[in-house]
């Protein structure tokens, strides 16, 4: 394997620079001279000696994603569309900043944070974290962290906070006001969990404001939750279509994961969408494309999200300062598709 000194030799320039280039030193490099050590590793096929880079104290270059998932004794959670998803654009995004993912997925806080500690974590990404957990993360955690999808009160945005989200409460507002204009008022909502918690509780906030709007009274119960475990699920879902899906014309998911699945289970027992009751999801994944009918949705840029969450982090881990603070819920979009109709 190519050392560091032939590099060096190579470009003739000092072990020092090619060093620091390697480690990502920018503002100790001139640009000419960091081209050209990058070219000369590319083309020299140099790869960096990971517990060199430790013992030097040069840094990891590790990025953690860490999926805060207290039910992967029960479930797979890449089985699930929408992390699927950003995983993958996270992964690549990392490393066209020539760092290193490491995906990890975890049960609590201090589970997280050790991970921090043993592997010598340069930042970490946060997906979808309970509020409660976020604050743990901001007051425990030492390293940089960028969250994704994450809901905390302004007294614990620290400096240096990071979150990189969704007009969750927008699409929650406009795809309920878009079954209002259809001439529904008998409207239900369907969230993840009997425990309406950051996206969902914000969705669900739309969803009430658009009804508020239009005068309709929220239905009673206000919501219902689904159970994430399969079984339960649909065994909650038949009960429903025999006992009260003929109290509502319309039913509002909080991801087309579990739309897509409530579908399937109202066709085994007898109902059509849109014919016999609307239906509308929250993400545009691949699930809303594919299922028959279509499922009018909400979308959102998960591509986008990644992008920023890298960029914020890698420029808080190179720079050693905090930057501002950053808040930043990309646009939430209406698709129209076929699951829905007018009554």
């Amino acid at each position: 394997m190519v050392t560091i000194k032939e590099i060096a030799d190579k470009v003739n320039l000092s072990p020092t620079t090619v060093s620091n280039v390697i480690h990502g030193r920018k503002g100790k490099v001139s640009p000419d001279n960091y081209k050209k050590i990058s070219r000369a590793l590319e083309e020299s096929k140099y790869v960096s000696n990971m517990g060199g880079r430790l013992l030097g104290r040069h840094g990891s270059k590790i990025i953690a994603v860490i999926l805060n998932y207290e039910r992967r004794s029960e479930m797979n959670v890449v089985s699930d569309p929408f992390y699927n998803q950003i995983v993958g654009f996270l992964e690549e995004e990392i490393r066209k900043k020539s760092y290193f993912m490491m995906l990890y997925t975890s049960g609590s806080v201090t589970e997280s944070l050790r991970l921090a500690t043993a592997w010598d974590i340069e930042g970490l990404i946060v997906l979808g974290s309970h509020p409660d957990d976020a604050k743990n993360f901001i007051k425990q955690q030492k390293r940089p962290v960028a969250f994704i999808d994450t809901y905390v009160d302004k007294e614990s945005m620290t400096d240096d906070f990071i979150n990189v989200g969704l007009q969750d409460f927008k699409g929650g507002y406009q795809i309920t006001n878009y079954l209002i204009g259809l001439g529904h008022r008998r409207i239900g909502f369907f969230a993840d969990g009997n425990q309406l918690l950051g996206v969902d509780q914000q969705r669900f906030a739309g969803f009430k404001k658009a009804l508020s709007e239009a005068d309709i009274n929220l239905e009673n119960p206000g919501f219902f939750g689904l159970d994430y475990r399969t079984n339960q699920r649909h065994i909650f879902l038949k009960k429903f279509s025999e006992t009260k899906l003929k109290d509502y014309t319309a039913l509002v998911f909080t991801s087309d994961f579990l739309a897509v699945d409530a579908i399937n289970v109202f066709l085994d027992n007898g109902f059509k969408v849109p014919e016999d009751i609307s239906i509308t999801g929250f993400d545009h994944n691949i699930f809303s494309e594919q299922c028959r009918p279509k499922l009018t949705t909400i979308g959102q840029n998960v591509q986008k999200k990644a992008v920023l969450a890298v960029d914020f982090l890698t420029e808080r881990i190179q720079s050693k300062q905090a930057i501002k603070k950053i808040n930043l819920l990309l646009d939430a979009e209406l698709i129209v598709q076929d699951s829905t109709a007018r009554v």
